[in-house]
């Protein structure tokens, strides 16, 4: 985490000097940018496994709302301050400051002490068969896996993508957009205050229908309800999103033997991101075909499929915290998925 928390920050001040100099070049900013999300891919999954070394079991759930809350806030916040701090002295010195902040966060995070993992000599291809053997051995986390897989890609290519296109056409633009991202960080903030006070303890299920909740500002998208309407349904996919994260996350913790936190969530959040990119390439084509209104709609019913039919495993609807998996036994007796995700998960 410190190690990658510096190259961001290094980075970062690079990007603010090719900004303050004049000399920055697109390929320039799109290789710096690349490299910030090299960082962030070692930092995340250290993150993940760090967790469960500093916090006892019983807390967990309220612990990852705790961290969750200040991220959420500064979604929130973080935007409104940067174009404030861009307006006042320029964007080169706000990613300056931005800079600072990485390379402020090396010296807290310098601070923790961490038990010192056991030295592998394992090769990195060892190291990942071994990962991934343990990974397709668990098959309620291949499925949950596969499911975050489908209404990841469907959030991010319907409201990311689509949102902002939808807000342009028919909506007023950048002020009903900003009022539709601004709830549905505002419905973050209030997910991480309701994981702490409720501690959800069916895992399966509040995930699963957590993540169907998504597809509620989609839909409001697609039929261009009323502004109010979709800000609303905005927070509470906030809301139900910051839930279903606290609750898996502390779950994942539970379930997962410390030594190998890390590295299967580093393949999780591979098998989650890899169809992003050509999702967002694939559905921009389907565009040029289709109605914004139908493209958002059919991204709604993929994802409320998705994140539902899980459900219809007795082993995943059972999950919960407090009660070890048994991976031999889990879903011995439950009704096959679909080839669809089932060869999802194996992607």
């Amino acid at each position: 985490m410190v190690i990658a928390n510096a190259v961001s920050g290094i980075v970062q001040v690079a990007i603010a000097i090719l900004i303050l100099t004049g000399v920055a070049e697109l390929w320039m900013l799109a290789t710096s940018v690349f490299l910030l999300g090299v960082a962030s891919a070692f930092f995340q999954p250290a993150s993940q496994g760090s967790i469960v070394q500093l916090v006892p079991p019983e807390l967990r759930v309220a612990a990852n709302a705790v961290l969750r809350l200040p991220l959420n806030v500064a979604k929130v916040l973080g935007p409104a301050l940067g174009g404030l701090v861009v307006a006042l002295i320029g964007p080169g010195w706000a990613l300056a400051f931005n800079a600072s902040t990485f390379l402020l966060s090396v010296f807290f995070l310098a601070s923790i002490r961490l038990p010192q993992p056991l030295k592998s000599k394992a090769s990195a291809l060892s190291a990942f068969r071994t990962g991934w053997k343990e990974f397709s051995a668990r098959r309620w986390y291949v499925i949950m896996v596969a499911q975050s897989t489908v209404t990841v890609l469907m959030w991010l290519v319907g409201f990311q993508l689509f949102g902002p296109v939808v807000s342009h056409s028919s909506l007023g633009g950048a002020f009903a957009w900003g009022m539709i991202s601004g709830g549905f960080a505002f419905g973050l903030v209030g997910g991480s205050l309701v994981a702490v006070a409720v501690r959800p303890q069916r895992v399966g299920l509040t995930v699963s229908l957590c993540l169907a909740t998504q597809a509620l500002p989609l839909v409001a998208l697609a039929f261009i309800a009323p502004i109010w309407v979709i800000v609303g349904a905005a927070v509470l996919a906030g809301i139900a999103l910051d839930i279903s994260i606290v609750s898996w996350s502390a779950f994942f913790q539970e379930q997962i033997p410390e030594g190998l936190q890390s590295r299967l969530s580093s393949i999780s959040t591979f098998g989650q991101l890899l169809p992003v990119p050509i999702g967002y390439v694939l559905f921009g084509l389907l565009s040029g075909y289709f109605s914004n209104s139908v493209m958002v709609s059919l991204m709604s019913g993929i994802l409320v499929v998705a994140a539902l039919l899980p459900l219809l495993l007795p082993s995943i609807r059972h999950l919960r915290l407090g009660q070890v998996v048994n991976e031999s036994s889990a879903g011995e007796n439950d009704d096959r998925l679909p080839d669809l995700l089932t060869k999802g998960a194996k992607g």
